[in-house]
């Protein structure tokens, strides 16, 4: 009996399917927005919040507007009394300060960057925050935000001038922002003689050190597009060179996938998905992975077969366990004649996530 791949994928989607906007997101997240009018005409909101992270959203805004400071975030609150005659309200969105979005996207990058840098100097939240990597990602709002509207627009172009503000990578599952990245499989080979180049990540990784991993990968930091930060990461983790890069590589798509960490943070996240068919190898242009960089610890040629075994070990990096899934099913490789839960896996990893997107 075929043994499903369905476990690899949800282990990376792994949040429950839930109702987005205009429905209310599950108890017992809020939604963040730019702006109330945001909420009100049931946009997607910037991220999903949770209850610890709004009291200490509203301590901190409390504490700025004590100092003589202008406050960060409104709180819009619903109540009514119970059977004994208490009120009873709950916090049903979180926005920011209308005074504050005027000011535009770089003033509220600076305000999310001192929160975050305030709430790691203070020992708060470690879970995400222990992995703080000074890099900067991009997130967005609704292209219909009011927020945007009053604001400047971005310098970007294309899809992904919808830019609300730049905030460290380590903080973005506080808030539950949606996150993007590279992955991209490098393989020799078609068909059941095809091999897949697999690295190992560094030990010394503040995230999954040690995992199996895809080819190459990474994250996209604000300024990026995908396509410079898959070629920029193919030298830096596996020594490929620019030009074999680009003349080789391919764009696949994206997969998205909700993911929610062991301590219970929120990361919806979209991956930008590549393949590298390495010329022969022994061609003249052939280049073998390996690494540059601390990142990663070695690499592997796997056979199929041990691809699909690594991928049921539990040794490897859930999203790119997932990555990997989405490779063997786009080269044939599973099909619904031999996954038996092929239509789950197809649209768990291509799910609506609910959080602003580029151009969405």
């Amino acid at each position: 009996m075929t043994r499903s791949l369905l476990s690899v994928v949800a282990t990376a989607d792994n949040f429950p399917l839930y109702a987005i906007p205009p429905s209310s997101p599950p108890s017992p997240y809020v939604p963040f927005h730019l702006t109330l009018s945001d909420h009100l005409n049931h946009l997607s909101p910037l991220g999903l919040l949770r209850q610890d992270v709004i009291r200490e959203m509203k301590e901190i805004s409390s504490k700025w507007e004590k100092e003589g400071e202008e406050g960060i975030w409104e709180f819009e609150e619903n109540g009514k009394p119970d059977e004994t005659g208490n009120w009873l309200s709950e916090i049903t969105c979180v926005y920011f300060n209308e005074n504050l979005v005027k000011k535009g996207s770089n003033e509220l990058g600076k305000v999310m960057a001192k929160v975050a840098r305030s709430w790691k100097d203070q020992g708060k939240f470690p879970g995400p925050l222990a992995g703080w990597r000074d890099e900067l990602y991009t997130i967005y709002a609704s292209p219909k935000s009011s927020g945007l509207q009053q604001s400047a627009k971005s310098s970007q172009s294309g899809s992904f001038d919808n830019v609300a503000f730049n905030l460290e990578r380590a903080a973005c599952a506080l808030f539950g922002l949606a996150t993007f990245g590279v992955h991209m499989t490098a393989y020799e080979g078609e068909g059941v003689n095809m091999k897949v180049w697999v690295p190992r990540r560094s030990k010394t990784k503040a995230t999954w050190p040690g995992k199996l991993d895809n080819s190459v990968a990474g994250g996209i930091t604000a300024g990026s597009t995908p396509l410079e930060t898959i070629v920029k990461e193919c030298d830096e983790e596996a020594s490929l060179p620019e030009d074999l890069v680009k003349r080789y590589i391919k764009n696949r798509g994206v997969a998205t996938y909700f993911y929610i960490t062991e301590d219970g943070f929120l990361q919806p996240e979209v991956e930008y998905i590549y393949d590298l068919p390495l010329p022969p190898s022994n061609s003249a242009e052939y280049v073998r992975p390996a690494p540059h960089d601390d990142e990663v610890e070695s690499f592997a040629l796997l056979t199929i077969p041990e691809l699909i075994g690594a991928l049921h070990s539990g040794d490897m990096k859930p999203n790119c366990g997932l990555v990997y899934v989405d490779f063997l099913i786009r080269h044939g490789l599973i099909t619904p004649e031999t996954e038996p839960n092929f239509l789950e896996i197809t649209w768990r990893m291509k799910r609506t996530l609910g959080v602003a997107m580029p151009g969405i």
